[in-house]
């Protein structure tokens, strides 16, 4: 058996940030420049996770990642930090591994990230 413990955030409604994310977050309505129904929004990112949960339960791992890398140009040539046992980490994003990994550029090096929090510098 496996599992996956996903955790994400989604900014319906324009808000005082944190300062360490006031310079890179954003919500919803401030990038439509509109109201937006938030049972709406929430129907549909669990209809989408439904969908993707599917594929990947029916072994169709490579058009989700292929529709991942299609929505997230950023995959690629964005620095990135993130943290390890031994401190902080940076590099530039490389995309998404077949097995969805975040590859990112440290040096002559890349490393694998599969778990963590990253940030997009």
């Amino acid at each position: 058996m496996q599992y996956v413990i996903l955790g994400f955030g989604i900014n319906l409604r324009p808000a005082a940030y944190p300062p360490d994310l006031a310079d890179r977050a954003t919500s919803i309505e401030t990038e439509l420049g509109r109201s937006v129904d938030g049972a709406l929004v929430l129907a549909e990112t669990l209809a989408s996770f439904a969908g993707s949960f599917e594929r990947l339960a029916a072994g169709d791992a490579r058009h989700v990642l292929t529709h991942w890398r299609e929505l997230a140009p950023s995959s690629r040539g964005v620095p990135v930090e993130w943290d390890t046992p031994g401190g902080v980490l940076s590099g530039v994003s490389e995309g998404i591994a077949d097995d969805g990994a975040l590859l990112v550029r440290v040096g002559d090096r890349v490393e694998r990230i599969i778990s963590g929090e990253v940030r997009w510098m």
